[in-house]
């Protein structure tokens, strides 16, 4: 046995006051004899046939295993936890679409988003989404990943953002505003020309707030 008969007593009579049943009504229900139920729950049996235990652990609704360990409930190794609630739908965009988004560009036009997506993070009218590419933003942000882009948030040190460069094209850097002026760090201490000066005319389409993984797998593309 894992624990003494006098514990394994102990416990069945707490769950029995629970109940509020007798000794004769649990031996009745478990189909063990009275007074054998009745020197387990005293204690008075040093080494309980587990049979008997596990009849009487039944009838309570007791988990016989997690019992004889000592416990009234089974610690159970859980590794996932209730989801957050859901705060609405963003639209996936591309990152070729990405640059003009620093525009006042309305997302709701048909055929604009690849996508609508369940948002579990707050966010305003305005965010969308992007999926991550490249390793720049390494180990923070994965290939795949994607991230939620708010412009109605106000930029600031250390921030994550999508930056629109002179040239008309979308980045994912983290924001660094200093003595020595303004600029884009890549995160991936092995990706070359890490820090990036920012030139001017660079738009900040907006900052990143939340991230996450799209697990669906991709409906493979026909051959026809």
């Amino acid at each position: 046995m894992a624990i003494s008969g006098l514990l394994i007593g102990r416990l069945l009579s707490e769950k029995l006051k629970e109940f509020g049943w007798s000794e004769g009504e649990l031996a009745r229900r478990a189909s063990v004899p009275q007074p054998t139920t009745h020197r387990i729950l005293a204690g008075e049996s040093n080494n309980p046939r587990i049979d008997n235990v596990n009849k009487l652990a039944k009838a309570l609704g007791l988990d016989s295993a997690a019992l004889l360990a000592g416990k009234l409930e089974t610690e159970i190794d859980i590794n996932v936890t209730a989801g957050p609630d859901i705060k609405g739908r963003v639209p996936r965009i591309s990152w070729v679409q990405a640059g003009a988004l620093c525009e006042a560009v309305n997302l709701f036009e048909p055929g604009y988003a690849e996508e609508w997506l369940d948002c579990p993070f707050p966010h305003s009218s305005r965010a969308f989404c992007l999926e991550v590419r490249g390793m720049s933003m390494f180990p923070d942000y994965r290939p795949g990943e994607l991230i939620l882009v708010d412009p109605s948030i106000e930029p600031a040190h250390n921030d994550d953002i999508v930056v629109r460069t002179p040239d008309g094209h979308a980045t994912f850097k983290r924001l660094q505003i200093t003595e020595d002026g303004t600029h884009l760090l890549a995160l991936n201490p092995e990706f070359p020309n890490r820090i990036i000066h920012v030139p001017d005319g660079t738009e900040i389409c907006g900052v990143v707030t939340g991230s996450w993984m799209n697990r669906r797998r991709k409906t493979p593309a026909s051959n026809s």
